[in-house]
């Protein structure tokens, strides 16, 4: 009996041990298995509502729109939700117009379809999963819908080119460990993070807002 008794308690101890320590290698949650960036909004796009503690936090999929598949988006409530999946066109575009008042300086200077051209004032802008892309021309704009993922690739892979030199932390913001040779570079809110290992891309995603003070903080 006593021996059964010190096995369970062993178990606990472990259990418990592996629970403490888990946010730092678990896989990505629901809420941070979105593509591009995070809903960036303080308000709900349905209602129109400030955003609380009650949010509702949805990562599209299934839509009719497969564009919109893999877009992480904030609610007011489980109402919205539903009245935005039904009908997703009748916000998505007053949506996507709030992301780009909100976005700040783009991060490169050339366009990512046509790679010599210089982005300018008359830039064609498209929002794809909460992120702003300025491509120099209408030509891109169907070039780039037609196969986005491509362009992601290419933005991701500028932005980390432009900021790397300068990137100050030499550690991963979740875990705390030095950054190795298997250190993994993401693109988040236009900016370069890098973490020490895949298991890491979730919880940064998460939270981005914590990885960035980190990161600032090693300036």
């Amino acid at each position: 009996m006593l021996k059964r008794t010190l096995l369970a308690c062993a178990f606990a101890a472990a259990v418990g041990l592996t629970a403490a320590i888990a946010p730092l290698t678990s896989a990505p949650t629901a809420s941070a298995d979105y593509s591009g960036d995070p809903y960036p909004l303080e308000n709900c796009p349905v209602s129109g509502e400030k955003l609380g503690q009650d949010a509702v936090t949805v990562v599209l999929d299934g839509m009719k729109d497969a564009k919109l598949n893999g877009t992480q988006v904030r609610f007011c409530c489980p109402k919205c939700v539903e009245g935005f999946k039904a009908d997703p066109a009748k916000y998505t575009g007053k949506m996507n117009d709030a992301i780009v008042k909100a976005a700040g300086e783009y991060p490169i200077k050339a366009c990512i379809v046509m790679t010599d051209e210089v982005i300018d004032s008359d830039a064609k802008i498209v929002v794809h999963h909460n992120r702003v892309y300025r491509l120099c021309c209408k030509k891109c704009v169907t070039r780039f819908e037609r196969d986005p993922a491509k362009y992601v690739k290419e933005f991701e892979a500028r932005v980390i080119a432009a900021q790397k030199s300068a990137y100050k932390s030499t550690t991963c913001p979740v875990s705390g460990k030095p950054l190795g040779d298997g250190a993994v570079d993401m693109v988040l809110k236009d900016r370069l993070v890098r973490v020490c290992c895949p298991g890491c891309v979730g919880p940064v995603k998460a939270d981005p807002a914590a990885a960035f003070a980190k990161i600032d903080a090693a300036k």
